[in-house]
C-alpha cells in the first residue's frame, strides 16, 4: 500500500522504478541461491529486496492503471474537429433537467481516419420522450467533439469528484441535445457483457413488475443487485442515519447469505467424494455471477475473493486462515486496481471484516444467558458492535457523522433483510409463473414496506445520528492507534499497552484541543464556487454569517454539496449576526476588512462617491455591466473576485482589464472558491 500511496501523491519516474525493481529482483534471486553460512549472513538482503519489490510493484500498478498513461487513451488522439464514437456502458438515468449516462469512447475520427481508443466519459442527454427507448446499454452514438474536462468545484472540504471519476477511467463530460448525435447500428460489446447487462435489466424489470409500490421496488433493486438510482433520497438518508445502509449497498453480508443458501442446497452432494469438486465449482460460479450482476464493486469483490479461497480450501481439504484470505484478497484486488485503496466501500469492507474477526468473540463473551433466544440475539448484536469498532473512525472521517442507534436498527433490519433477499431470489427464479410470482411479490412488498417504515421510525428519534463531526485524517489515524493499544491492553492484559493507550489518548486530546483553539481564532471570507449562484460566508470563530441567493438555501442537496463541507471542515455553525460584521449594502465591514459586493441591485453606488475609497476586496456578481477601469477610478482595491453567477466570457473581459491595470484577480468558476484568511 505504501508504494501505491507514494506513487499517487509523489510520483516517481517510471524508468527509475523499473530499474530499481529489476535490481531488487536480481538481488532476490542471488539471495535465494545462497547456502549455509552465506545465507545466514546475507538473509537481510532477501527480506529487503522482497519488500522493495512489493513496494515498487504498487508504484508500477498505479502508473499503468491510470487511464491517462494508457497509449490508447482518447485524450491523446482527440482534436477540436474530431468526431467521437461512444458506446453507452449503462442505461441513462433521469435527472432534473437531463438524462445522464456513462459511455466508453470506442474510437475517435480525425479527417475520416478512425482511431480505436479507450477511456470513459459522462454524457448528459436532452430530455425527450423517446430517449430511454433509443438509448440503451451498448448503443453506439457519434457526435462532434465538445468534450469538457471534469473539474472539481474547488470549494473547501468538497468531495474530490475529479479523482473519483478518474479512478473509474472517466475524464471528460458533455451535454448533447437531440440534434447533436447520431445513433449507429454498431455492436462493440462482447456477448458475455451483453448477456450480463440483459440479465441485470431483466431482474430489475421482474422486481418492478411484481412489486406494486415504487419505493419498495427501488429498495428491492438495491438489496438484490445494488441498483440504487431509483431510491428516494430521503429514504436513502434515513438508511444512512440509522446505520443500516450496508443492507442496500451490496457487500459481504449479501454474498455470505447466498453462500449459506448454496451450502444448504448443495448439502446432499457434499457427502459424495466424486461430487465434492463439482459442488465447489457450482458455488464459485454462482458467487462470481452474483458479484458481476451486482456491479463488481470493491466490497463485493473482496467478499467474492475471500469466499473463493474458503471454497478452494475446503475442496482440497486445507482450511484457510481468515487473516491470510483477508490479506491475500486485498493484495489481489490492489494489484488489479490500486485505486480501490481510495474506495470508501473497500476501506469499510475490510475494516468491518477485520473488526469482526478481532473483536466478535471478546464482545460476545460480555453477556451469557441460559435462554437460547437471548444468546442468539446477543450474538447478532455482538457482530454489529464488533463491526463498528474499526469502522467508526472511517465513517467519521469520510461522512462526518456516526449513527447512535445502529444496534436498534440492525437488530430488526439485518434478519429481515435476509428474509427479503431470499424471497427476492425466489421471485426472480419463479417469475415464469405469473400466479406464484404475484404472491411472492406481494409478500416481498409487504416486508420491504415494514422494513422501510421501521427505518423511518428510528430515523425520527432526535438523537439517531451525530452529524457534522469535524474529523481529520490525523484524528482517524490516532483513533485507530488508541483502539489498537486499548485492544492489546484489554484482550491480552499487557500493562505496557495501558501506558501506550493513555499516551496515544493524551496526544489525541491535545490535537483536538489545538484544533479547537485554532477554530476559535479563525476569521475568513469565503466566496463559494456554485454555478449561477452567489454565496458568501463571513466566518468568525465557530460562527458564520451567510449572504447569497435564497435559491441555494432552498435546495438542501446543492447546499450540502457546495457549502456544508467547508462549514464542517472549519467547525462553523450558522448565525444570524456576527459581532464584528457591519453591513451597509453594498459595503461589508468585517474585522477591519472593507468589502464591496457589486451586483445589479446597487447600480448607483458610484454617484455618491466624491473621492476614491480604500477597499480590501471587490466581488463582482450577476454579470454586472461595469468595467474594471471604472471601478478602479472609484476605489483603491488590490483584489477582485468574480463569482459563479457570472458568464465566462464576462469574466475573461474583466480578467484582461485587471491584467492591464496590474490588479490581482480570482475567477471562482475557473480557480475554485476564494478564501480570504486573516
Amino acid at each position: 500500500m505504501a508504494g501505491i500511496v507514494i506513487q499517487w501523491y509523489r510520483p516517481l519516474s517510471l524508468k527509475n522504478v523499473l530499474f530499481i525493481t529489476a535490481f531488487c529482483g536480481v538481488v532476490f534471486l542471488v539471495s535465494l541461491s545462497l547456502r549455509g553460512y552465506r545465507l545466514f549472513r546475507f538473509k537481510w538482503w532477501y527480506g529487503l529486496s522482497l519488500m522493495m519489490m512489493v513496494f515498487l510493484t504498487g508504484a508500477i500498478t498505479v502508473h499503468f492503471r491510470n487511464i491517462i498513461h494508457h497509449p490508447k487513451w482518447f485524450g491523446h488522439a482527440i482534436r477540436d474537429s474530431s468526431f467521437v464514437v461512444a458506446v453507452l456502458s449503462e442505461p441513462p438515468i433521469e435527472k432534473k433537467n437531463s438524462y445522464k449516462a456513462n459511455a466508453d469512447v470506442y474510437a475517435v475520427v480525425n479527417e475520416e481516419r478512425l482511431i480505436k481508443t479507450t477511456g470513459s466519459i459522462i454524457i448528459y442527454f436532452q430530455k425527450q420522450d423517446d430517449v430511454l427507448q433509443r438509448l440503451k446499454v451498448g448503443t453506439t452514438i457519434v457526435f462532434r467533439n465538445r468534450l469538457q474536462s471534469i473539474k472539481n468545484s474547488g470549494n473547501p472540504g468538497a468531495f474530490d469528484y475529479q479523482r473519483y471519476c478518474l479512478f473509474k477511467d472517466i475524464t471528460h463530460q458533455m451535454y448533447l441535445s437531440a440534434h447533436d448525435y447520431v445513433v449507429k447500428p454498431m455492436q462493440t460489446r462482447s456477448r458475455f457483457e451483453r448477456l450480463l447487462q440483459e440479465s441485470r435489466q431483466g431482474i430489475i424489470e421482474v422486481l418492478r413488475k411484481y412489486l406494486p409500490d415504487k419505493r419498495e421496488a427501488a429498495v428491492a433493486e438495491a438489496l438484490l443487485i445494488g441498483y440504487r438510482d431509483d431510491i428516494d433520497r430521503e429514504l436513502l438518508q434515513a438508511y444512512v442515519n440509522t446505520g443500516v445502509v450496508h443492507v442496500i449497498a451490496i457487500s459481504g453480508m449479501h454474498l455470505g447469505l447466498i453462500y449459506g443458501l448454496l451450502i444448504l442446497l448443495l448439502k446432499p452432494i457434499q457427502r459424495r467424494r466424486n461430487t465434492k469438486a463439482l459442488r465447489g465449482v457450482v458455488i464459485l460460479l454462482v458467487l462470481w455471477l452474483f458479484a458481476l450482476l451486482s456491479g463488481a464493486g470493491a466490497s463485493i469483490l473482496r467478499s467474492a475473493v475471500m469466499f473463493s479461497f474458503i471454497v478452494i480450501g475446503e475442496s482440497i481439504r486445507r482450511p484457510v486462515s481468515v487473516y491470510h484470505s483477508l490479506s491475500a484478497s486485498a493484495f489481489f484486488l490492489l494489484c488489479r486496481n490500486p485505486f480501490f485503496l481510495w474506495d470508501v466501500g473497500f476501506q469499510l469492507s475490510y475494516a468491518a471484516v477485520l473488526s469482526i474477526v478481532l473483536f466478535y468473540r471478546p464482545v460476545s463473551n460480555w453477556l451469557y444467558s441460559r435462554y437460547n433466544l437471548f444468546n442468539r440475539i446477543w450474538k447478532l448484536l455482538s457482530v454489529t458492535i464488533a463491526a463498528q469498532i474499526l469502522t467508526i473512525p472511517l465513517s467519521a472521517f469520510h461522512f462526518h457523522q456516526v449513527s447512535n442507534l445502529f444496534l436498534v436498527s440492525n437488530l430488526i433490519v439485518v434478519p429481515l433483510s435476509a428474509i427479503i433477499l431470499y424471497s427476492e431470489i425466489g421471485l426472480v427464479m419463479l417469475s415464469f409463473s405469473e400466479t406464484i410470482a404475484t404472491l411472492i411479490g406481494k409478500a416481498v412488498n409487504w416486508l420491504l414496506g415494514l422494513m422501510n417504515e421501521y427505518i423511518r421510525l428510528v430515523n425520527h428519534i432526535p438523537f439517531v445520528v451525530s452529524r457534522d463531526i469535524a474529523f481529520s485524517l490525523w484524528d482517524a489515524v490516532f483513533l485507530f492507534v488508541i483502539i489498537a493499544c486499548a485492544a492489546g491492553w484489554l484482550m491480552q492484559m499487557k500493562k505496557r499497552m495501558l501506558f501506550y493507550t493513555l499516551g496515544s489518548l493524551s496526544v489525541f486530546c491535545i490535537i483536538r484541543l489545538a484544533e479547537s483553539e485554532l477554530v476559535k481564532r479563525q476569521h475568513k471570507v469565503v466566496v463559494y464556487n456554485i454555478p449561477n449562484q452567489t454565496f458568501v460566508d463571513f466566518i468568525a470563530g465557530k460562527e458564520g454569517f451567510s449572504m447569497g441567493d435564497s435559491a441555494l438555501l432552498a435546495d438542501p442537496l446543492l447546499f450540502s454539496y457546495n457549502v456544508q463541507p467547508a462549514r464542517i471542515l472549519w467547525s462553523v455553525s450558522p448565525s444570524d449576526t456576527l459581532k464584528n460584521l457591519k453591513i451597509d449594502a453594498p459595503y461589508y465591514y468585517f474585522k477591519g476588512k472593507r468589502i464591496l459586493l457589486v451586483d445589479s441591485t446597487h447600480p448607483g453606488f458610484g454617484a455618491r462617491l466624491d473621492s476614491p475609497i480604500e477597499l480590501d476586496l471587490i466581488i463582482l456578481t450577476k454579470n454586472i455591466n461595469i468595467r474594471i477601469s471604472a471601478l478602479h477610478q472609484l476605489f483603491r482595491c488590490p483584489q477582485y473576485v468574480f463569482d459563479g453567477s457570472n458568464r465566462l466570457w464576462k469574466i475573461h473581459q474583466w480578467k484582461n482589464e485587471c491584467d492591464s491595470l496590474h490588479l490581482r484577480r480570482h475567477s471562482v468558476p475557473e480557480d475554485g472558491a476564494f478564501v480570504l484568511d486573516f
